[in-house]
């Protein structure tokens, strides 16, 4: 085992042959894993669908027999099912749950998968008579599926195995083999001398023989690279020093990420910012960026860099968890060298903090905590853009008005009108999902965004809830309770328009349909009330 592994290290050809084999056994592994189980999906389908086609074929008849009661021509249809090499058990059952006809061919497992159909009248085509159970004999099945994967998984073993040879021979015959040469030969060549290497006969115009070239090129300029180096490593020495004085001093934090993300330096001001230790030896024990970020706008992956990657700088804002608080950083990467990134920190908590604020206060309604007409703007025309890109999902629009809401200010004062105005945002935000919005546009105006709901009942069952909540009285000051009516419309974006501002219009049309209706209740746009009145 140590002279494989030497030979391993030391031999291309070898190495590159076992890396080719390991890969090519990988794929086959994989490949084979696959093909076999798409193939065992195929063989299930199709069964199940046999099934399907059986219970169609005998469908017509069972409806007769089972309408009749006749037992014996329900009878021949199960024996009709049994005859199939698929089926293992059938059974047929009356609606009253009486057993019409039933078999089986050979003993099951109890817990065994069935296919229930149920069977209509045939004069009365919702009404059920009786219904056909199924069992499937997953025994033939599995068989059926084992031959299939069997075929399938020989063929392609034998196809990887064909194509990793032909690539094996052809990487030792045409790579591995003239770079063995050539690798000999510039172990043994002294290039301070001036002496150059000759390329293999067959590779004098091919990469190979590029490279000959270029590594006669490199010894011809070799001396004099060595005293440029020399200059250069003294201009360097002198701009290290500068830097580090920069470094270690100025206020912001500055650091530098190699290509996998992680942290080759980092100045003080940095270290403090980020919580690390002050010893810590960065060059020997690098830390992943990554793990200091919380959340924020970069991610993990962002803070690795690749060598096809533009020279430019990229910018972020991260989170940094600091106890209860979170402290916010602004971070300007800029291209070091190849494989090397420059990075500078500064701490934006204080105006990361007073722009959240400033922007939760602009699309919130300052008396009930919900989002407000701007806010509920910015939410419909994000939806528009969901609508756009997937016009397949329809979103619900709900428009809700109080029902004589200037009754209750003149009666009880604008303080309970407040109350009532929180009570019912209040219980709208508790029916709805976290992902949905709920707005107060203004005055007792209110809306409901329900993203990627279309579906009647579903509405139906939230508003019917809410109208329940509603009927138990507001307590308002000594002692007086107050009731409120709130009537509601609803319209489809997707069904009942593709335009937000148009399902906007049309919610509302549908809100003052439920005011003619009686108040205190709800209309869609759809309905026929609704689009006659429009």
């Amino acid at each position: 085992m140590p002279r494989l592994l030497l030979l391993l290290h030391t031999r291309l050809a070898l190495r590159t042959t076992a890396i080719i084999l390991l890969i090519v056994t990988l794929l086959g592994v994989v490949f084979l894993a696959l093909a076999v189980y798409l193939r065992a999906e195929s063989v299930q389908r199709e069964q199940q669908s046999r099934i399907q086609e059986l219970l169609t074929t005998v469908e017509r008849t069972a409806q007769i027999g089972c309408f009749l009661g006749d037992r014996h021509l329900a009878q021949e249809v199960t024996d009709g099912l049994l005859s199939n090499n698929i089926v293992r058990a059938a059974r047929i059952e009356a609606a009253d749950g009486t057993t019409l006809a039933s078999g089986r061919t050979n003993p099951g497992d109890p817990d065994a998968a069935t296919v229930t159909r149920d069977v209509f009248s045939p004069f009365e085509p919702g009404t059920s008579v009786c219904e056909i159970t199924v069992e499937p004999d997953q025994d033939y099945i599995d068989e059926l599926v084992a031959q299939a994967s069997n075929f399938i998984g020989g063929a392609l073993l034998l196809q990887l195995v064909g194509i990793g040879l032909c690539v094996i021979l052809v990487v030792v015959r045409f790579v591995t083999r003239p770079i063995t040469g050539l690798s000999h030969r510039l172990s043994e060549l002294e290039a301070e001398t001036g002496q150059q290497l000759q390329a293999p006969k067959g590779n004098r115009d091919d990469e190979i023989g590029q490279l000959v070239i270029s590594v006669n090129a490199m010894i011809d300029n070799l001396v004099q690279s060595l005293s440029e180096e020399r200059r250069l490593r003294l201009e360097r020495e002198v701009e290290e020093r500068r830097y580090r004085a920069i470094f270690d001093n100025v206020e912001a934090g500055i650091f530098e990420l190699d290509g996998g993300g992680f942290i080759r330096s980092a100045n003080p001001a940095f270290r403090r910012l980020f919580g690390m230790p002050g010893g810590t030896n960065l060059e020997r024990h690098p830390v992943a960026f990554a793990s200091l970020v919380s959340d924020g706008d970069g991610e993990a992956q962002s803070f690795v860099i690749g060598d096809d990657q533009g020279g430019h700088d990229r910018q972020w804002e991260v989170a940094l968890e600091d106890g209860d608080r979170k402290r916010w950083v602004s971070l300007i990467l800029s291209p070091l060298e190849t494989g090397r990134l420059q990075g500078v920190a500064h701490d934006i908590t204080e105006r990361k903090e007073a722009a959240d604020a400033a922007e939760r206060m602009a699309m919130t309604d300052p008396l009930t905590g919900l989002g407000n007409r701007r806010g509920f703007d910015h939410r419909l025309a994000v939806m528009a853009r969901h609508h756009r890109l997937y016009p397949e999902r329809c979103h619900a629009l709900i428009t809700l008005d109080f029902d004589h809401f200037k009754r209750i200010n003149d009666t009880y004062g604008h303080q309970v009108g407040d109350r009532a105005l929180n009570h019912v945002g209040a219980i709208l935000a508790d029916l709805v999902r976290q992902r949905d919005y709920v707005a107060r546009l203004g005055g007792d105006e209110f809306v409901v965004l329900l993203e990627g709901c279309s579906e009647r009942d579903e509405i139906e069952s939230i508003l019917t809830r809410f109208l329940e909540r509603l009927r138990t009285p507001l307590q308002a000051d000594d002692g007086v309770e107050v009731t409120v009516g709130v009537s509601i419309g609803i319209a489809l974006l997707g069904v009942d328009a593709d335009d937000p501002q148009q399902t906007v219009q049309f919610s509302d049309m549908a809100m003052y349909a439920a005011k003619r209706a009686g108040r205190n209740t709800w209309r869609f746009y759809g309905d026929a009330s609704v689009a006659n009145a429009d």
